[in-house]
């Protein structure tokens, strides 16, 4: 048995997944695209159940809303449960209606029904369910509270062949009726070969809908119904045409005005709905003068507050961060010395089996070396994940994306990609994952193409030794400072040109639902991290293994000769034409490359070319090699080059494009050399490198 589960967003729906299917579940894309859904077993029972992505209406515009809608039109399943919002039933029982147009097999999950009493709000279910003629379970799913109840009666309805349901969910005015019906009817006439309820496919048509047109088209009586719409929304325009007839199709002036009625119509039907849902409640719903405000009101009081709310936003996400980075450092230490030691007893291990020496140095300085700098930092995506759901659940990101969206919009960027920019200084991986939180594909695409400028926590580190080594002391502090602000300046710049160029829309206005502010379950933190965590290593382990075994062998051939005279060596000597302009050597040119691998590796590979150990310090070596000037210019360049592997292949992940990956990682490069080339002319214009 199969069951979807939808619902508007911040219904809990997830919350009441995983209160249902436990640890049995699995993450899917939907075929072509980069929308997730999950999909889990439910306890006990031998039933699936798939988490469809949010989504307010089945009139879909949103990638996510494409996939629910997608999924329910053209996926096998039993039965329906919608969730809803007890404490939102006005505006959450669009959506029931909508799918009980659909499909009669629906059943309702009343959930947060504990927020409902808070908030003074009383519900007759028993009223509510005879007057939808379907099942109306209350739950609490955070508690755990009617999930024995939801399951049953969800069997049940799947279980039954029919399902005592009125013909028209919705009571629609004799206007819309008297053109309803006779195409219901004429779409009936199509038998097996109408995939869906007839009165469903009729509204679809009345309102233009491109999809249903198509699908109606190839029916055997298709031509026909199509016209009749086409015809009934030229009559509605005032044009007298022949019902069905063929003048409609042949007439472009008539065709716009009906355009123009489609969108009039889909308006007239939506308000019948709201107009049926307020008779629904009326009596069932009661709502009790509160003499004092909610917790989430006085939250919101400070939280959205037009100057409060903004340094209140920077202590939690600092403070987010900080948690982050200091207690994922021991952490990922402790990975990156379990690999180290995996590798040497591995080499130890090979050593007694005969093994040549290369095959050792692989395993050791290729493979565990590689792969484990990347697993080390599994602990600050785990940990970083976990706050971004504890931020997530809480309501609170909601409120963030809210304050932050004008600042957002004056450089062509979405309040909602607040929260993965302010990310990516940990990690430019989970950054663009972030950006699924943005319903517009443009708005995700533009945040992708500009997180990479934006150092992440390997190049931080990179950027702090050197930073270190050739500015030390408060010098120190203000180099950073202008790192920052370049990078910002970059982000903000990248994003206006894109914008006016290749990316020519306006980002999509803010339309978010504030949920009630409440503690996240240890579950509902636990099973998205997880899932995360588990998504990315499970994804990139391949590539990452055969770069990190390229860049190996780079360095050792030819066998047995000095690391100057290696594969790398020359590769970095034809390099080395392009970092005369800067200042850099071929051993800078080689960190740069090698760096794309994995940006933690930067520091090892400079060691190794320069010889750190057996000729001193690293930081020795650098500051006897280089100019100040040229180690800005070398950070300059480092911050804004081609951000690691993992990220590029997230990057075609999230962007489901391999040219717009090709348009970013050229952006990236352009705009590294060609800055760090402009300050470095600029510092000796003005003598700085003198």
């Amino acid at each position: 048995m199969r069951i979807a589960l939808v619902g508007n967003p911040n219904v809990g729906k997830t919350t009441l997944f995983n209160a249902l299917t436990g640890a049995h579940q699995e993450v899917a894309n939907w075929p072509g695209t980069t929308v997730e859904f999950v999909i889990g077993k439910v306890r006990g029972e031998d039933v699936e159940l798939v988490d469809l992505p949010g989504t307010y209406t089945l009139t879909a515009y949103a990638r996510d809303e494409q996939v629910t809608r997608q999924f329910l039109l053209h996926e096998p399943y039993d039965a329906v449960i919608v969730v809803v919002n007890a404490a939102s039933l006005e505006r959450n029982l669009f959506l029931v209606l909508e799918v009980m147009e659909l499909t009669p097999k629906v059943v309702v999950a009343l959930n947060m029904m504990d927020v409902a009493h808070e908030l003074g709000i009383s519900i007759d279910v028993g009223a509510l369910a005879g007057r939808l003629q379907i099942p109306v379970v209350p739950t609490v799913a955070s508690k755990w509270q009617g999930l024995a109840e939801l399951v049953a009666q969800t069997m049940r309805v799947a279980r039954e062949e029919v399902v005592p349901l009125h013909h028209w969910p919705v009571p629609y005015p004799e206007q819309l009726r008297r053109w309803l019906e006779p195409l219901a009817a004429e779409l009936a006439g199509a038998g097996a070969g109408l995939r869906h309820r007839p009165e469903w496919m009729a509204l679809r048509l009345l309102q233009g809908d491109d999809e249903v047109i198509r699908a109606v088209r190839v029916l055997p009586q298709g031509h026909t119904a199509v016209g009749l719409a086409l015809s009934c929304c030229a009559q509605h325009a005032g044009f007298q045409v022949e019902v069905g007839g063929p003048a409609v199709a042949l007439d472009a002036r008539v065709l716009e005005s009906i355009r123009t009625q489609q969108a009039e119509l889909e308006v007239a039907i939506a308000d019948a709905k709201y107009q049926h849902i307020a008779a629904l409640l009326e009596g069932c719903v009661r709502r009790l003068l509160r003499r004092t405000k909610t917790f989430t009101e006085r939250m919101d009081q400070v939280c959205l507050h037009r100057f409060w709310g903004y340094p209140l936003m920077a202590a939690v996400f600092f403070v987010a961060f900080w948690v982050s980075f200091v207690a994922s450092a021991p952490l990922s230490d402790d990975v990156g010395n379990l690999m180290g030691w995996l590798g040497q007893a591995a080499a130890v291990g090979l050593g007694h089996l005969g093994a040549p020496h290369w095959l050792q140095d692989l395993v050791v300085d290729g493979v565990f070396a590689g792969v484990g700098a990347v697993l080390s930092f599994v602990p600050y995506m785990a940990i970083f994940f976990a706050i971004y759901q504890i931020l997530q659940d809480s309501g609170y990101m909601a409120r963030a994306s809210v304050l932050v969206d004008r600042l957002m919009q004056l450089i062509g960027l979405h309040g909602k990609g607040f929260f993965a920019l302010v990310s990516a200084y940990g990690c430019n991986v989970p950054a663009m994952a972030a950006t699924r939180v943005m319903e517009n594909h443009r708005d995700r695409l533009m945040a992708n193409l500009v997180i990479p400028f934006i150092p992440c926590n390997a190049r931080l580190g990179v950027m702090a030794v050197m930073t270190a080594a050739f500015f030390p002391g408060t010098r120190g502090a203000f180099v950073m400072m202008a790192l920052t602000l370049i990078s910002l300046g970059v982000v903000a710049g990248a994003a206006t040109v894109y914008r006016k160029t290749v990316l020519p829309t306006d980002p999509a206005p803010l339309l978010i639902e504030l949920p009630n502010y409440h503690v996240p379950s240890l579950r509902n933190i636990a099973f998205p991290t997880w899932h995360r965590v588990w998504m990315f290593i499970s994804r990139i382990w391949v590539f990452l293994l055969w770069a990190t075994i390229l860049t190996w062998a780079l360095t050792y051939f030819p066998a047995g000769q000095p690391v100057s005279h290696s594969l790398a060596a020359r590769i970095g000597h034809l390099l080395e034409p392009v970092g005369q302009w800067y200042g850099f050597d071929w051993r800078l040119m080689i960190a740069i490359v090698f760096g794309f691998v994995a940006k933690e590796t930067t520091l090892s590979t400079l060691g190794v070319l320069y010889g750190a150990g057996t000729n001193g310090s690293l930081t020795h070596l650098l500051t006897q090699s280089m100019t100040p000037l040229v180690a800005f210019t070398y950070l300059v360049v480092y911050m804004l080059y081609v951000p690691c592997l993992s990220t590029v292949i997230q990057m075609r992940r999230e962007s489901g494009s391999a040219k717009w990956t090709a348009v970013g990682i050229a952006v990236n490069v352009a705009v590294a050399f060609g800055l760090g080339l402009l300050l470095e002319r600029l510092a000796w214009l003005f003598g700085i490198g003198a």
